[in-house]
């Protein structure tokens, strides 16, 4: 149940004149502009907790080992807090759940020889971190920071059971000893290079895969000493050496290295450890549209044969000679973790392959009959973290879980929640009947609409192309769509899409402003306004200096101009987002700590303010949000902080806590018509929350007697000299 704050309002006056009209030489110096009648004055109430508004079993990665003489499963559920699972397989019954405090996700699980599960956490303060869990203790531990390093993407043991990690953003693989609780550096690996995706152990050898340009070093753990062996890679895939995508997924099996590379290729390719060369045979797609080889952690031969997905199927390799076929049994996901258990199940016969999917669900194929059976998750997951906030249509809120996997809807008149399958989605927009998500990883749109019992279904429309991966900005205009993304790894240079789900035609535009990406879009009449980061994909740096708005031509399909924004005290913006057109036919956009107004003619800024001048060179790529209220009132997060604004005076309020960050924010209607502030963000990222709006109280408002004051929290209408 919602948790709701003592009913008396804190009424924060917004708009009254005696407070809101700042001095002539107060709105010249700071760009007020043009003055004109304010809106209703507007109260805000205490904040409201919506709660939780999704679990999440988000399971990325397992493995399989045995505890007490019996097999197990070990995986570890993402959210705010991750908590570590242990599941007896043969019963299909979780032993023990055990919250990770601090962590958010888990990339990776490996065993070493005595049995201890060693987890690569990623915090919620972006820091990599490894734990361990002990089948004779049966509890969790920390056992310390990766030096310098944010996520920890690849993992295993050696004989003597030292962990091996791979790490972004610096390429490296560190070393840990539980003999002495020491990392070792052993560097990057390729000089450069953001990502060691994959890894494996062979005779005194650590190979690692590295993105985001695909190459296989051979690490002597003795002395350091690095080989790079992919040289032969780029033909056997057929593109230059730059373009080699991601290396990965990567297993030792029977004397062979198994090395799986993504992009678009979904590739897996094999490496002759005793001859040190590559075979020419491959596994993956034989159609454009296949999927190729998904993801898989452990890899255990029986009887010469291994087994991965491919192309949604369950595909057999013979390690003797590397040809393989379909099993014919459907599977459409990765491998995490794989062992062969006998589960004395009548519906199976003998040793059965087993793996789980990514809600938990345990899966044993029957490769002999060709059989699979699927077991229910027992698997306990935790609040989830929420990426994305939209108003739909219809006035029910959406939203994203992260990492992707849940989408939430939210109806404020009701205050019920339905979950729903959904990838992670970057950006929302309603438009019709329909709400428009953009999918990452892919570039993926998709449509979203409830069925009769209010349970949303999602369809996938298309993928962008043109080497787009997140849709951050989605915007609808005159049954239009358009959305700005974000390139994929290792690429500069977004794009602008313009969809038609009508007659369901699309145009993509990329790099319309040299090696940036697109986060802010709005149009009017024939021309599209658009803003941009200068940041691309993961493991790029920028060559760009300073975000730019260009203006592009609908009907001639052309940029018209680019251009920086003049404001002053604003420097070189590596980000300008929010774009929205008010009633007052002005281009609004946000910038560092600036909410600003265009013309959106002769493209001059006609009024301006620095709300929090403390804030410079904000944002890489999720944009700033800024929504047009029913009162007139401008709410945004601009720099992160829930503000509102009056467009008229240039006059601001900050909602809340001024130190908190708000992620996401939107307007919607309750049960009693009355639109309201809903947000996500700060240390409470699985919780949806409200501020109420009220334009029917009379009397004195809380600014309005603290106005003699020379500082307030609400920092509401003080001209900035």
């Amino acid at each position: 149940m919602p948790r709701h704050s003592p009913p008396k309002l804190l009424v924060l006056l917004l708009a009254v004149l005696a407070l809101v009209l700042p001095s002539a030489a107060g709105a010249a110096a700071d760009g007020a502009g043009r003055g004109g009648a304010s809106p209703n004055p507007a109260w805000f109430g205490p904040e409201t907790d919506l709660g939780v508004q999704q679990y999440t079993r988000n399971v990325t990665d397992a493995v399989v080992g045995d505890e007490d003489g019996r097999p197990t499963i070990y995986t570890t559920a993402a959210g705010d807090t991750a908590v570590f699972n242990v599941v007896d397989i043969l019963d299909n019954r979780l032993l023990r759940a055990l919250p990770l405090p601090g962590v958010e996700q888990v990339w990776r699980h490996a065993i070493a020889p005595d049995g201890t599960v060693y987890i690569a956490a990623m915090t919620d303060g972006t820091g990599a971190e490894l734990w361990s869990y002990s089948p004779v203790d049966k509890q969790v531990h920390e056992l310390g920071t990766v030096p310098g390093e944010s996520s920890p993407w690849a993992m295993t043991t050696d004989p003597q059971g030292r962990v091996y990690l791979g790490t972004f953003p610096n390429g490296k693989v560190f070393r840990y000893d539980p003999d002495s609780r020491a990392f070792h550096d052993y560097g990057p690996m390729v000089p450069g290079q953001s990502y060691v995706r994959s890894m494996a152990y062979h005779e005194g050898f650590l190979y690692a895969g590295t993105g985001s340009v695909g190459d296989v070093i051979r690490l002597d753990v003795a002395t350091g000493a690095k080989t790079k062996i992919s040289d032969q890679v780029p033909e056997l895939l057929g593109v230059s050496a730059q373009d080699v995508p991601f290396a990965y997924d990567m297993a030792v099996v029977d004397g062979w290295l198994f090395v799986k590379f993504a992009g678009t290729q979904y590739t897996l390719l094999f490496y002759d450890l005793a001859e040190g060369r590559w075979s020419e045979k491959s596994v993956g797609k034989t159609a454009p549209t296949d999927a190729g080889v998904f993801s898989f952690n452990q890899l255990e031969s029986r009887d010469g044969k291994v087994y991965v997905t491919n192309n949604r199927m369950l595909h057999e390799i013979d390690t003797a000679t590397l040809d393989s076929r379909s099993t014919g049994i459907p599977y459409g996901t990765s491998l995490r973790g794989a062992a062969w258990v006998d589960l004395n199940d009548p519906d199976l016969t003998g040793t059965s392959l087993v793996t789980m999917q990514s809600n938990g669900t345990i899966t044993a194929f029957d490769v002999s009959s060709g059989r699979q059976k699927s077991f229910p998750s027992v698997v306990q997951g935790s609040p989830n973290p929420l990426h994305q906030l939209e108003r739909a249509p219809d006035g029910t809120l959406y939203m994203s879980g992260y990492p992707g996997g849940t989408g939430s809807r939210f109806d404020p008149r009701t205050g019920r929640t339905t979950t729903f399958p959904m990838g992670q989605a970057e950006g929302m927009v309603g438009l019709g009947d329909t709400m428009y998500a953009g999918i990452y990883p892919g570039g993926i749109i998709s449509a979203i609409r409830p069925r009769a019992d209010g349970t949303p279904t999602v369809q996938t429309l298309f993928r962008v192309g043109e080497e787009q991966d997140r849709p951050y900005v989605m915007t609808a205009h005159e049954g239009r769509l358009l959305i700005g993304t974000i390139p994929d790894y290792g690429r500069l240079g977004g794009a602008m899409t313009i969809y038609d789900p009508a007659t369901d035609t699309r145009r993509t535009y990329r790099d319309i402003v040299h090696n940036q990406s697109v986060v802010g879009l709005a149009q009017r009449g024939r021309y599209i306004y658009g803003s941009t980061t200068i940041h691309g994909g993961l493991g790029t740096a920028p060559t760009e200096k300073e975000a730019k708005i260009f203006v592009w031509d609908d009907q001639e399909q052309r940029k018209v101009t680019e251009f920086t924004l003049d404001l002053p005290g604003l420097d070189t913006p590596p980000m300008i987002s929010g774009l929205t057109f008010g009633r007052d036919g002005l281009l609004w956009g946000a910038a560092d700590g600036f909410v600003f107004a265009l013309n959106p003619h002769n493209h001059k800024v006609v009024k301006y303010r620095n709300i929090y001048p403390e804030v410079r060179n904000y944002g890489f790529w999720r944009p700033i949000y800024l929504r047009w209220g029913s009162d007139g009132l401008l709410y945004t997060n601009v720099a992160n902080k829930l503000t509102v604004v009056d467009p008229h005076t240039m006059g601001h309020l900050t909602l809340g806590d001024p130190e908190e960050e708000i992620t996401f924010m939107t307007l919607a209607r309750d049960a009693e018509g009355r639109e309201n502030v809903y947000f996500l963000g700060g240390d409470q990222e699985a919780r949806l929350r409200m501020i109420p709006v009220r334009h029917d109280l009379e009397g004195t408002s809380d600014v309005e007697a603290a106005a003699p004051r020379a500082d307030t929290r609400t920092r509401a209408y003080q001209p900035v000299s």
